[in-house]
C-alpha cells in the first residue's frame, strides 16, 4: 500500500464461542489494509483472552525497571515477576506479573503513574487479567515484529495505526491503544469535550494523563462502570444518549472501538459521534464480529461478511457469550447482505495500490479495452485521473469493495461497482453515470451537478449535499435503500429519489438549508425528520410566551407542543407563525413538505430515470412511482 496519510485507522475483531481464536497475524493483515491512514509515528494492538487468571499483568515503559517494582511493593502490591521485553534507548518495555485485590492494585497503579509521569520516569500502559497491550512508535508491521505478534492468539483484538494530531508521536507513551483495568480503546478523531471529560475524571480521583483523547475515553468508560452502570448504560452515556454527570459524555468527531473484560464475559463496543464525522463500519460472519475504519479491513479476513455502518450517534455492542447485543441500527440494512465476488475475465487488483490501478485503467481505456477489475480491496481515488486525461465514455466495472473518493470530478465516464463504496464518491461529478449495486458510505455526490448516480442499497450521512443544476444539466440521485442524516443538505438543484419507505430506518434533517432541487421519499416521512428542528424546550417556551401574550390559548398550546415543529408552525395564527420563523429558522427558511401522489409531469420526468435504474440493478421499480411520496422542495 502506498503512503496516503488521512487520519487514524482502527480495527476490532471478536470471535464467537464456537470459532477459533484469532491470530495476531490476521489482525495485522486487517490493519495493514489501511496503512495509508497512519504514519511511522505510532501503532498498537490489544489482545484479550477470557481465561480468568489469578495473576494480573502490568506493562510499562520505564527508565529504571527496578524503580517500578519498588514503588508497587511499597504500595502493597506483590510483584511476582519482572521481564524486560525490549530496550528502547532510554526506555525499557517491561512486563510485570502482580497479585493482589483488584481495587488495591488499581489504586496503586494510578498512584504509581502519577508519580512516574510527574518525575519523567515512565508510564504503565496496560493492566489486566485478560488484557495485553502492545504498542510503539512505527507502522503496524514494525510494532507487530517487535512484539512477536504472529505467535499470539486471542478472543478479541483491537488494532490502531496512528496519524498524530493533538499529541506527539516520538515516544511510545502516546501510541494507541490506551487502557484501564481490562479496558482498552482505539479511536480516530478528536474529542472536543476533552477538558470537561478530564474534569469529570479528576473529580473521581484520576490525577495523571498523558494527554490524548483515547486515554480519556478508556478512563471514562472504566469510571462509568465503577459507578455501577451496565456496559450498555456506560456506552449510552459516552455517546450522549443517556444523561449522567456533567463531563461524562463525549463530543466532537470520533469513532472508538472499546474492548472490555468483565470477569465473566468479553465485550467489543463500537461508538460513532452524533454527527458521524468519522467513518465506522461493523460486520459479522458465521464466526466473527468486526469493527473497522474502512470495509477493506473486514474483507481482508471475510469476503462474505455482512457489513453495515453505525447510525450517527449509534453504537454496536457484542460479547463473546451473547454475540451481537446492539447492532447500531434499528434493523439490518438491505445492502449489508450483498455478496461481492466475481471470478472469470478481468484483472485481479487485490494487491495493487491506487496509483497502479489508475495507471492500469488509463491504459485499458486508451486502448479501447473493457476495464473489469476483480477483488477490489478498498482502493481510493479510483478513476480520478480520467478527467485530466480527457477520457469520456469509458466503462469501468469493479467487483469488490471500493475505497474513498471514487469517480471524483467524473465528466462522462460510467462506473459500475458490484459491492460497496467508501466515503466521498462522485464528488463534483459533472456528467456520466455511477452505479453502486451495494451501499455507499458518507458524503456521496457532494456538489453533484450532472449525470446519474444509482445506489441499489443504502447511503450514509450527507448524501447529495450541495447538489446543483444549470440550464439543461440536471443531476439525478436514485437510492433503493435507506439514508442517514442530512440528505440533500444545502441542495441547490437536481433530484433525489428514495424508494425505501421504512421511516424508522431513514435519517433526520432531510433538506436542511436547501435552496433548490427536489427530494422524493416514497411513503410518509414525518416532518420531525425534515430540516433542522428547533430545541423542544425552546419551542415550549415560545408557545408559553404566545399564551401569555394572548395569541393562543393554553389548551391549543398544549396540543401544539406534541407536534413536530413544521406541523405546529402551520397551525399557528399568522403573527405567531411569523415570529416562529424569525426565531427558529435560518435565512434559507424551511423546506416545503407535501405528502401526495406524483404529478403527471413529475412521473413523466422520473420514469426514464427509474427505467435506467431498474435495468442496471436488475429489479423493476417503475410501478413504485404510482405510490404516494413525501415531496420536499424549497417552495
Amino acid at each position: 500500500m502506498m503512503y496516503q496519510p488521512s487520519g487514524c485507522g482502527v480495527f476490532g475483531i471478536l470471535r464467537k464461542p464456537h470459532a477459533p481464536k484469532v491470530s495476531g497475524e490476521e489482525t495485522l493483515r486487517a490493519i495493514t489494509r489501511v496503512r495509508h491512514r497512519g504514519s511511522e509515528l505510532g501503532a498498537g494492538f490489544a489482545v484479550f483472552n477470557a481465561d480468568n487468571k489469578a495473576e494480573i499483568e502490568v506493562r510499562a515503559y520505564v527508565r529504571d525497571p527496578k524503580l517500578i517494582t519498588e514503588r508497587l511493593n511499597r504500595m502493597g502490591v506483590d510483584v511476582m515477576n519482572l521481564e524486560v521485553k525490549r530496550n528502547l534507548g532510554e526506555l525499557c518495555d517491561c512486563v510485570l506479573t502482580v497479585v493482589g485485590e483488584e481495587p488495591l492494585v488499581h489504586k496503586a497503579i494510578r498512584r504509581a503513574n502519577e508519580i512516574m509521569w510527574e518525575d519523567s520516569e515512565g508510564r504503565i500502559y496496560s493492566i489486566g487479567r485478560a488484557l495485553h497491550v502492545m504498542k510503539g512508535v512505527g507502522f503496524p508491521e514494525q510494532v507487530a515484529r517487535e512484539a512477536d505478534l504472529y505467535r499470539i492468539l486471542g478472543d478479541l483484538w483491537l488494532a490502531h495505526t496512528r496519524q498524530p494530531t493533538n499529541s506527539p508521536g516520538y515516544y511510545p507513551f502516546w501510541s494507541h491503544p490506551f487502557s484501564g483495568f481490562d479496558v482498552a480503546v482505539v479511536h480516530n478523531g478528536d474529542v472536543s469535550s476533552f477538558g470537561a471529560n478530564v474534569e469529570f475524571l479528576r473529580s473521581r480521583g484520576v490525577r495523571s494523563f498523558v494527554g490524548t483523547d483515547s486515554e480519556v475515553i478508556a478512563l471514562l468508560f472504566e469510571e462509568l462502570l465503577n459507578e455501577g452502570l451496565s456496559v450498555e448504560e456506560a456506552t449510552q452515556v459516552l455517546v450522549g444518549a443517556k444523561e449522567f454527570v456533567k463531563g461524562s459524555s463525549l463530543d466532537g468527531p470520533f469513532t472508538a472501538v472499546i474492548g472490555y473484560y468483565s470477569g465473566d464475559d468479553l465485550y467489543m463496543i463500537v461508538i460513532a459521534d452524533r454527527a458521524k464525522f468519522r467513518p465506522a463500519v461493523v460486520g459479522e460472519d458465521e464466526n466473527y464480529i468486526f469493527a473497522a475504519s474502512e470495509e477493506s479491513e473486514i474483507r481482508e479476513l471475510s469476503t462474505n461478511a455482512r457489513v453495515w455502518t453505525l447510525r450517527p450517534g449509534g453504537y454496536m455492542i457484542a460479547s463473546l457469550n451473547r454475540g451481537i447485543i446492539r447492532m447500531g441500527r434499528e434493523s439490518m440494512p438491505v445492502g449489508s447482505r450483498f455478496v461481492m465476488e466475481k471470478s472469470g475475465n478481468g484483472i485481479d487488483v487485490s494487491r495493487l495500490n491506487y496509483k497502479e490501478i489508475n495507471e492500469l485503467l488509463l491504459k485499458l481505456v486508451r486502448e479501447g479495452e473493457e476495464a473489469v477489475l476483480l477483488n477490489a480491496m478498498g482502493p481510493r481515488f479510483l478513476g480520478i485521473n480520467l478527467p485530466r486525461a480527457g477520457i469520456k465514455g469509458a466503462k469501468i466495472t469493479v467487483y469488490g469493495t471500493v475505497g474513498n473518493c471514487m469517480a471524483n470530478l467524473n465528466n462522462g465516464n460510467n462506473f459500475y461497482v458490484y459491492g460497496n463504496v467508501g466515503d466521498d464518491a462522485a464528488d463534483t461529478m459533472h456528467d456520466g453515470r455511477v452505479v453502486i449495486v451495494g451501499d455507499a458510505r458518507d458524503v456521496l455526490g457532494q456538489a453533484f451537478q450532472g449525470g446519474e448516480i444509482f445506489v441499489r442499497g443504502n447511503v450514509g450521512n450527507r448524501a447529495g449535499i450541495q447538489m446543483r443544476e444549470y440550464k439543461n444539466k440536471r443531476p439525478y440521485l436514485v437510492i433503493g435503500g435507506t439514508f442517514d442524516d442530512y440528505l440533500g443538505e444545502y441542495m441547490g438543484g437536481g433530484v433525489i429519489l428514495v424508494f425505501n419507505k421504512n421511516e424508522e430506518e431513514l435519517g433526520n434533517h432531510v433538506g436542511s438549508g436547501m435552496v433548490g432541487g427536489r427530494i422524493f421519499v416514497r411513503g410518509h416521512l414525518s416532518t420531525s425528520k425534515i430540516g433542522v428542528q428547533p430545541n423542544p424546550l425552546e419551542v415550549e417556551r415560545f408557545l408559553r410566551a404566545m399564551v401569555l401574550k394572548g395569541v393562543i390559548d393554553g389548551e391549543k398550546a398544549r396540543k401544539l407542543s406534541q407536534l413536530p415543529y413544521y406541523d405546529l408552525k402551520e397551525l399557528l395564527p399568522p403573527k405567531a407563525r411569523e415570529f416562529a420563523i424569525k426565531l427558529f429558522e435560518d435565512k434559507a427558511g424551511s423546506p416545503k413538505v407535501e405528502y401526495r401522489h406524483l404529478s403527471e409531469k413529475e412521473r413523466e420526468e422520473l420514469l426514464p430515470i427509474v427505467a435506467k435504474f431498474s435495468d442496471v440493478v436488475k429489479e423493476r421499480f417503475e410501478q413504485l412511482l404510482e405510490e404516494k411520496y413525501t415531496v420536499i422542495s424549497r417552495g
